[in-house]
């Protein structure tokens, strides 16, 4: 019987190496999140020469376990997924890989400290793991699982049982701390909205927005995000809105406020008016030239109930290009769009497309497309945070009224 040590750095390359190896796996583990892990499985059970045959034992003790990892499992094990409850800890880290030909079964299992999850798998935590080749110990091992399996039914439909532990995570939320065990830290903005740190509630988006001024901070921006009377996106929104939808008419506004509507660098410390997006020169003259029809579509977002989205954003994205042929883009288009909706709309510029193409995944540079703006609120649409009220915190109301558009303060990317 061979054995091996493996430690942190290898355990991905090895799981793919076994993975095609192989023709069964069985998983064992504490807790589970998304990751490049997850998708190595995804591929190695979906491939077109014998895809590899999962099942899997996970629990959800402290909620740290991501329902979106278990819908994938799910899917992957084609409902052979067993889901542990909060009774107990439930706490092996067990990889179990068989390949069964003339009768004949031949395994090699892992047994150590990684759990099946984006920390574990990728590297931020040090795991070390033991895998023993085909002798006593795998079988041992095998008839450990195959007991735990019997011992450990899930009721049937398995995405019923998936549904009601995600809203009880939804109403108790794993702590900070054990989110990062799991998930691994964070090193970019956008990270902090992906499937691993993703906010749970409006409550835990505004945390996430602090987290995310916080970074901003450390990336040397010279503004915030929340403070409705600073440099920042909240006073950004709020500011542009009124001179979008106010009464007076655009090509009447005074110089300054012409420049804060357009996002202009008309003064060295105010560049933070073009958060959102900035209007060219082009962009700007068009606009004024059609300030009436604009308006129209405008007011026509602004006053459409919320069942109607996200279809009313593509059709009035398609009527903009209609009024302004090509020189109002799909950068401005959806500036005045998300301006006139921030709760709705997601402003969609050179500097943000990017990470929500990665959020999103759809391919940054077809984001513009009206068919594809539609999927990306789509994804916004489904995100629990978003859903989530609206509330009874006053404190949480402007972000609330504000929510989509804020995702920018996530996405933004300087300019090279």
């Amino acid at each position: 019987m061979s054995r091996k040590v493996l430690r942190s750095g290898n355990l991905l390359d090895r799981l793919k190496d076994l993975l095609n190896e192989h023709t069964h796996v069985d998983i064992a583990t504490a807790w589970a999140t998304g990751g490049e892990h997850l998708r190595v499985l995804a591929d190695a059970a979906n491939r077109e020469s014998g895809g590899v045959k999962v099942r899997a034992l996970v629990g959800i003790w402290g909620n740290a376990t991501s329902p979106d990892a278990l819908e994938e499992l799910s899917r992957i094990a084609d409902g052979d997924l067993r889901i542990v409850e909060n009774d107990r800890l439930f706490h092996p880290k067990l990889y179990l890989f068989e390949r069964r030909g003339d009768g004949i079964v031949r395994r090699q299992a892992w047994i150590g400290s990684a759990n099946f999850t984006k920390a574990g798998f990728g590297g931020q935590n040090e795991e070390i793991v033991l895998e023993v080749g085909t002798g006593a110990s795998a079988d041992a091992l095998a008839a450990w699982f195959q007991e735990r399996w019997d011992d450990c039914p899930t009721p049937r439909p398995v995405s019923e049982v998936i549904r009601k532990y995600a809203e009880t995570r939804k109403q108790n939320p794993p702590p900070p701390s054990l989110r990062h065990v799991v998930s691994g830290p964070v090193s970019r903005r956008r990270d902090l909205l992906g499937d691993a740190h993703r906010p749970l509630t409006l409550d835990e988006y505004r945390q996430s927005l602090l987290r995310c001024e916080e970074m901003l901070r450390k990336e040397g921006m010279a503004w915030q995000i929340l403070d409705p009377k600073g440099a920042s996106h909240m006073r950004v929104i709020a500011r542009r809105r009124e001179l979008l939808l106010g009464d007076t008419s655009w090509s009447e506004l005074d110089r300054e406020s012409l420049q804060q509507l357009t996002g202009s660098r008309f003064k060295r410390e105010s560049q933070f008016w073009g958060l959102l997006g900035r209007m060219t020169r082009t962009n700007r003259q068009a606009v004024l030239r059609n300030e009436g029809e604009i308006r129209a579509v405008l007011n026509e977002i602004g006053k459409a109930p919320d069942a109607s989205f996200p279809d009313i954003a593509v059709e009035a994205m398609q009527k903009l290009k209609a009024i302004t042929v090509k020189d109002v883009g799909w950068a401005t288009q959806t500036l005045l769009l998300s301006l006139a909706r921030p709760d709705r709309l997601l402003p969609l510029g050179s500097t943000s497309r990017n990470a929500l193409g990665t959020l999103s995944g759809k391919a940054p540079t077809t984001l513009g497309k009206p068919e594809n703006y539609r999927k990306l609120l789509l994804w916004l649409y489904g995100q629990p945070w978003y859903t989530d009220g609206p509330p009874a915190d006053e404190g949480l109301e402007p972000i609330w009224r504000f929510r989509a558009a804020l995702v920018d303060a996530f996405a933004y990317e300087p300019e090279k």
